[in-house]
């Protein structure tokens, strides 16, 4: 019967040490969440020492990617459009409550204020993109080398004024270039004499622009190879 008694006590023993389930302690993952879900509420938000400081205001945002949380600290009475923001990282944050929970003119608040939308602005820029897109459409020409191409823009750069009749440039509405669009391949009428020889001139220098710089970038394509001796 004393074993019996023994075998009783152990077994009781045994029932007595197993363990409990703790109660669960909040994790970063719980706390990301209630910051979320105040976003918009009046909170108070204490960082951690040495330099602790602690924030009142509206939640801007908790951005779980970046890892930190937005406060506008600014008061609610001031009625600014802007606001005085402060971010601060989760790993700062030592304590947090809210003060008042999140309504519709809090969440507004919270939020940048949008301005009005000025439409008139909007259709006179996307009027004026129209026109520059049918502008530089007129001034390609898919007849002409990309040398003439070339050679063409390079004189409305220099505010040559040129448009395109077939394959030929029309410069200042006197200039005929034709192609290959050289010096010799200017043409004018009699009296357009001093037009001409400044069209000449112009285009001569832009030509050897040109010719520099494909050069350049010739020889910075190329390939060099191997040194020898080492």
């Amino acid at each position: 019967m004393m074993a019996d008694a023994a075998k009783r006590n152990s077994v009781a023993g045994n029932k007595a040490q197993v363990a409990t389930p703790k109660s669960a302690t909040p994790t970063p993952d719980n706390g990301i969440e209630a910051l979320e879900k105040a976003i918009g509420a009046r909170v108070r938000i204490t960082t951690t020492a040495p330099t602790a400081q602690t924030y009142e205001g509206t939640l801007f945002t908790a951005d779980p990617t970046l890892s930190l949380v937005a406060i506008n600290i600014r008061p609610q009475h001031q009625g600014s459009q802007t606001g005085d923001y402060n971010v601060i990282p989760f790993s700062r944050i030592d304590k947090f409550a809210v003060l008042s929970a999140p309504s519709e003119a809090g969440l507004a608040s919270a939020l940048p204020p949008i301005g009005p939308v000025d439409h008139k602005f909007l259709e006179q820029r996307e009027r004026k993109r129209i026109e520059e897109l049918k502008s530089e459409k007129q001034h390609r020409n898919k007849d002409v080398s990309a040398e003439g191409q070339a050679i063409y823009d390079a004189l409305r750069r220099v505010n040559v004024p040129v448009r395109w009749h077939h394959t030929q440039i029309i410069a200042h509405e006197a200039v005929i270039i034709k192609e290959p669009y050289d010096v010799a391949d200017c043409s004018a009428n009699a009296g357009k004499q001093d037009v001409l020889n400044r069209t000449k001139k112009v285009l001569e220098g832009e030509r050897r622009k040109l010719r520099e710089r494909q050069d350049s970038q010739r020889k910075t394509a190329t390939p060099t190879g191997p040194r020898k001796g080492g």
